[in-house]
């Protein structure tokens, strides 16, 4: 793919270099939180036995709070089956709980070399990272605990899952000081990061995916197993995308510094865009085949249409049994 190499020609054009000493208010966009804020990032699935997001769940009973009755399912316990209601109606009703609870998210960014391309854009890294901030904002706002870990071969991050406002500030910090470089092995790194956590919850992969599917499938498979909700946000790069280029041109690869190619792109150009289609059809066949959610990204959308379609999505489906994958506009 092309985010792999950086191309060299008679004009070089590089890539762009992260900036570690960004200041909060450069992470967290006010015109994208302006937009978002009042949305939600909830979770679709059962998480540790509750139905997560929006601090409200579905118990058993216990000390909480009755909510509401609802119909009888196959499945539901019986012994939740409200007898007295059943009396007057004739129907079964199952009694139904309500406890203040919070989600559990982990933000997984990818930090490998290739995620430091971008010609015409922001690197896909960097919009990584301002939408990982952005989103560690909303779910602190929402009252939800939310952890970060960063990607890399040799220098990851991982940084546990809390509460409280404060803890933005040490995330912001961790998302400021990376820098993508390296060699990637995101299954591995994936799966690092699912045996640190505790607790059943939302995983948000942001990455460019690069590297055998495979692979990545046995860490989201691992990460299905164990209950976590998973949320692939696949991150490209326009030039990815349409490979326009015409002329003659040197690519540099971006994770291994022997490896770089000389070629013509036009004469290339239907083979690898070819390539391309397969690389993203079989992604999100991969993700959605797991029960995951699939979000196709360019580094060239506003961020906030971005995200604000993403939630916005999420939200209206929330408790439907589809996931297809989808491509933000």
């Amino acid at each position: 793919m092309l985010g792999l190499f950086r191309r060299q020609s008679k004009h070089d054009l590089h890539a762009p270099t992260n900036k570690s000493g960004a200041g909060l208010g450069d992470l967290v966009d006010p015109v994208v939180m302006d937009q978002i804020g009042h949305l939600e990032l909830l979770s679709r699935t059962v998480v540790d036995g509750l139905l997560a997001g929006k601090h409200r769940s579905t118990t058993k009973g216990g000390c909480c709070e009755f909510a509401q009755h609802r119909q009888y399912a196959p499945g539901d316990e019986i012994r939740q089956i409200d007898w007295q209601v059943y009396a007057r109606n004739d129907r079964y009703f199952v009694r139904q709980f309500e406890e203040e609870t919070n989600l559990h998210a982990m933000l997984a960014v990818d930090s490998s070399g290739s995620m430091n391309f971008g010609l015409s854009t922001v690197s896909k890294l960097d919009y990584a990272r301002r939408a990982a901030a952005c989103l560690s904002r909303l779910l602190l706002h929402q009252r939800d605990s939310v952890g970060l870990t960063v990607l890399h071969e040799t220098n990851s991050q991982f940084i546990p899952a809390k509460q409280h406002a404060a803890h933005l500030r040490t995330l912001m910090a961790a998302l400021q000081s990376a820098n993508a470089s390296g060699e990637g092995n995101l299954s591995h790194q994936v799966q690092h990061c699912i045996a640190r956590q505790r607790r059943r919850g939302l995983l948000v992969l942001l990455s460019d995916c690069f590297g055998d599917l495979e692979d990545l499938a046995t860490a989201l498979r691992i990460a299905r197993a164990r209950g976590h909700d998973v949320v692939v946000m696949h991150i490209m790069a326009p030039e990815e995308l349409t490979f326009n280029f015409r002329r003659w041109s040197a690519f540099q690869s971006l994770e291994v510094a022997s490896q770089r190619l000389h070629l013509d792109p036009p004469a290339v150009r239907e083979q690898y865009l070819q390539r391309v289609r397969l690389f993203l059809a079989n992604l999100e066949d991969m993700v959605i085949g797991l029960g995951g959610d699939y979000v196709r990204m360019t580094t060239a959308t506003d961020l906030a249409d971005t995200l604000g379609w993403f939630l916005r999505n999420r939200m209206a489906r929330r408790g439907l049994m589809t996931n297809r994958g989808a491509v933000a506009k």
